[in-house]
């Protein structure tokens, strides 16, 4: 009854928000794109929901997390999409007394794009764009509530010209039954950043969802729900189920919404020891290729 209840309410949430063809018309408004994708693989395969799954990657998308950690990890992880466009990322969990504190770094690169002044077979030239962030990020668990905040520092380069900026993060997660999970998080909140002489918003963004775990005969399973919204895009929404066989295997699916260029994801999550390795499988639509991401985990 309460995981119904529970599905029932996210879909609720969720509803009100409609798909559209059209172009969204703040489309762009935002400076540093590259923060709005979650970074890691369990919650690409969970549909994108890592407000609650992102796990050891919290630095990256909702420093509350940290406040549920029990020991140290470090994370490295790679996403290859279409061309040569790459995403690296590494993170350290550690311990400080109550407050749980990470650090983390990304780096975004997409080389060989040609420039054109005219339509002609053959570029003038070619050029690269990357973005780098570093992370860091604290939390703390006070009765039912899990508190963070985190501060990024961005660099970006396309070409010759540059921009550079700083951004915030706060997130809280309220733990009101057992099993259950509710969230919510602000993100990329900062100052403009100015770029060819034109000034450009950080893409603020605010995400709610929710998880519900339970066991049953066959094992261990959690039911995740998210709905967000950055600056410069409409809402979108996700939703992914996490099935436990074994303690050493997670199977995992998810699903977008509002997302006209991807739907169905899936992944695997293997474990060995004090390694944990994630797997996604994220297909998308228009030609855009399929995107796969790796994360490794070693608990310290």
């Amino acid at each position: 009854m309460k995981i119904i209840l529970f599905t029932v309410i996210m879909i609720i949430m969720v509803l009100p928000a409609s798909s559209s063809d059209e172009v969204y018309r703040d489309a762009g408004a935002g400076a540093f794109s590259f923060l709005k994708i979650n970074p890691g693989a369990r919650a690409a395969a969970l549909g994108g929901t890592g407000l609650l799954n992102s796990g050891n990657l919290a630095v990256f998308t909702n420093p509350a997390l940290l406040a549920s950690m029990d020991t140290g990890y470090l994370s490295a992880g790679h996403n290859q999409w279409l061309g040569d466009a790459t995403q690296n990322f590494l993170s350290w969990n550690f311990n400080l007394s109550r407050v749980k504190c990470a650090l983390g770094t990304r780096f975004v690169h997409v080389g060989n794009l040609e420039m054109r002044e005219t339509a002609t077979s053959e570029p003038i030239t070619t050029f690269s764009a990357w973005d780098i962030s570093i992370h860091a990020a604290a939390g703390i668990r006070l009765g039912i509530f899990d508190l963070g905040i985190g501060m990024k520092l961005i660099r970006e380069k396309i070409w010759m010209e540059s921009a550079t900026g700083i951004a915030f993060d706060a997130g809280v997660i309220v733990h009101p039954i057992r099993g259950l999970d509710l969230a919510a998080s602000l993100q990329h909140i900062g100052p403009s950043v100015t770029m060819v002489e034109d000034d450009f918003r950080l893409p603020a963004t605010w995400r709610i969802g929710g998880r519900y775990s339970f066991h049953f005969p066959l094992g261990d399973a959690a039911v995740s729900m998210e709905l967000g919204k950055p600056l410069d895009n409409a809402l979108s929404a996700g939703s992914g189920i996490e099935y436990t066989p074994q303690k050493w295997l997670k199977l995992r699916f998810g699903m977008r919404f509002m997302d006209d260029s991807r739907d169905f994801t899936s992944g695997i999550g293997l474990s060995a020891g004090s390694w944990t390795l994630d797997y996604a499988f994220v297909p998308t639509d228009y030609s855009l290729g399929t995107v796969h991401r790796f994360t490794l985990h070693k608990s310290l």
